[in-house]
């Protein structure tokens, strides 16, 4: 695409970037997404693809109830009154109307699940219906989609919704995850991006990936365009409408997270691209930023050897650490925390600073589970059938155990007795884990008393390390009602506009629900798209 015929660039081809796109050009934009890697999707594609959207119509047609109150009183609470109310209420409101945009005028397709809201106990909150699944979308009439698509290695060729059913081997749909592969069917976050991909393309959306966008064009103090380093050398975009920056966090820049989350060393799940790239030329160019000490935490898992994109594949640890017969510990072989509790909030418990040691005690943790789990469950990557990894570690009691690890050995004997006589009767007089609809969802429902405990007592045990990591960041710069970047004042720099994991999230610190990371990546695409379309064309 020559200079002069572009209005509109889109910096980062995630869920944010894409919608963003797509709103665009609705209004006559000519707009050109740049995608720093060989394929399009960025984090979002390797997700579970899931948007948390309260009172949806999606909702009301499978009979599931909810209003804008609710959800503004169960935000309120999510958000520790860390979010200006009118963010929460812009999110409320326009969350259902991007989904049935989506469906209106998009191939994308969603479905709600029974997935309880993070906090499913508190005012407001809701056990089904707010979580929206992608129905797994076709590629094999849209020839050479699905080659331009990002895939991860976190998920098979299965929804979200089947994942957790099919969360014993014997329950598994061998044949239909083959048949969906052979042709070209995705399903998660991948079918998300090949929704928004396609409609960009019926939309006349130009792509061009390998270029890597390192700065801004400023003219008249406006954002003119962008510097760009392409396959074939340095380029200037330049656009006469405005500058979308998409381009994700700062979650692999440890010099970013060491300066910002306080803390070095947590592990991303993310690809690895996300280096703050987009943020740095935001604050070059006097952006306001908000909420840099947050991060969408998550327990993570690594395998050695294991990798992707050239560096190492971390594993988000779900469902592992709420089915009966686990516990985590820490290196005084104690439990700390209810461990069923969502992914977010778990991991500040690994973040806990004691004073007096002057140390992180729970970071990093292990798993431990005994031979009966094993041989029950999935562990990350690992089936039930396959052989024992050398990266477990093994005893034959949990005093020997506890030696190999380095941990406290009458600690981990000790709490291991203790958990194991009150979970058989299916309590949890520490923790409480499984006495919430959001503890039981992951938890085994074939297993009584309490589906998410089991006593630990088949020889030999195991451990798996679990360290704290991130989907990504959380913090980014300070956008309007449309979009629009602000600096320290509160006026828009003319011509920037920022959503996704870029700019700072309307969630603050907490996380109201899976998929409450896409939910306001998407509404921010959708924003700034629509305010970039208005009075650019005409509308579709």
């Amino acid at each position: 695409m020559r200079d002069h015929e572009i209005d509109t660039i889109v910096i980062g081809s995630g869920g944010a970037g894409l919608l963003a796109a797509c709103r665009a050009a609705d209004g006559g934009r000519r707009v050109l997404v740049l995608e720093r890697t060989p394929v399009l999707g960025g984090t979002t594609a390797v997700s579970g693809g899931m948007v948390w959207v309260p009172n949806s119509s999606v909702m009301r047609e499978h009979g599931m109830p909810d209003s804008p109150e609710d959800a503004l009183r169960y935000l309120e609470l999510v958000t520790e009154g860390a979010v200006e109310p009118w963010r929460l209420e812009q999110y409320v409101e326009t969350a259902p109307e991007v989904v049935d945009y989506l469906h209106a005028e998009t191939p994308v397709r969603f479905f709600p699940i029974d997935r309880p809201d993070y906090h499913s106990d508190w005012p407001g909150a809701r056990d089904v219906g707010r979580t929206l699944d992608n129905v797994p979308f076709p590629t094999a009439d849209r020839p050479g989609l699905v080659d331009r698509i990002r895939r991860g290695s976190h998920f098979d060729a299965v929804t979200y919704d089947e994942r957790h059913r099919w969360h014993s081997p014997e329950l598994y749909d061998h044949e239909l995850v083959s048949r969906r592969k052979a042709e070209g069917v995705l399903t998660v976050g991948a079918a998300l991006v090949a929704g928004l991909v396609a409609a960009c393309d019926e939309r006349g959306v130009s792509f061009e990936t390998g270029v890597r966008v390192r700065g801004l064009l400023i003219e008249d103090g406006r954002v003119a365009g962008v510097r760009a380093q392409t396959p074939h050398g340095p380029v200037e975009y330049r656009a006469s409408a405005g500058v979308v920056l998409a381009s994700g966090g700062f979650e692999w820049d440890e010099r970013l997270k060491r300066a910002h989350l306080g803390v070095a060393g947590t592990r991303p799940v993310s690809p690895p691209w996300n280096h703050g790239d987009g943020l740095l030329m935001a604050l070059e160019a006097g952006a306001a930023v908000d909420g840099m000490s947050q991060a969408w935490w998550v327990p993570t898992v690594s395998a050695p050897g294991a990798e992707y994109d050239g560096s190492q594949l971390t594993r988000h640890l779900v469902g592992e650490r709420c089915l009966p017969g686990s516990v985590i510990v820490n290196r005084q072989g104690r439990r700390f925390v209810n461990e069923a509790v969502n992914y977010n909030d778990v991991t500040k418990a690994f973040l806990t600073f004691d004073p007096t040691r002057h140390a992180y005690p729970n970071a990093p943790a292990w798993l431990v589970f005994d031979e009966a789990f094993r041989r029950r469950y999935p562990i990350t990557s690992v089936q039930p059938s396959d052989p024992v990894p050398d990266w477990y570690e093994r005893g034959d009691s949990p005093a020997e155990l506890a030696r190999r690890l380095g941990v406290d050995e009458e600690g981990l004997t000790a709490t291991l007795a203790a958990f194991n006589l009150h979970a058989a009767r299916g309590e949890d007089p520490e923790f409480g884990r499984g006495t919430t609809s959001h503890d039981r969802y992951y938890g085994d429902e074939r297993h009584g008393p309490n589906p998410c405990l089991a006593p630990l007592e088949q020889a030999p045990f195991y451990a798996v390390r679990v360290e704290p990591g991130m989907l990504g960041t959380k913090g980014g710069v300070v956008t309007d009602v449309g979009g629009r970047v602000l600096r320290h004042d509160d006026t828009p720099i003319p011509g920037l506009y920022a959503c996704g994991n870029v700019s700072a999230a309307p969630m603050g610190p907490g996380y109201p629900g899976s998929g409450g990371t896409l939910g306001p990546a998407l509404v921010g695409g959708y924003l700034c798209g629509t305010a970039l379309g208005k009075n650019g064309g005409a509308a579709r």
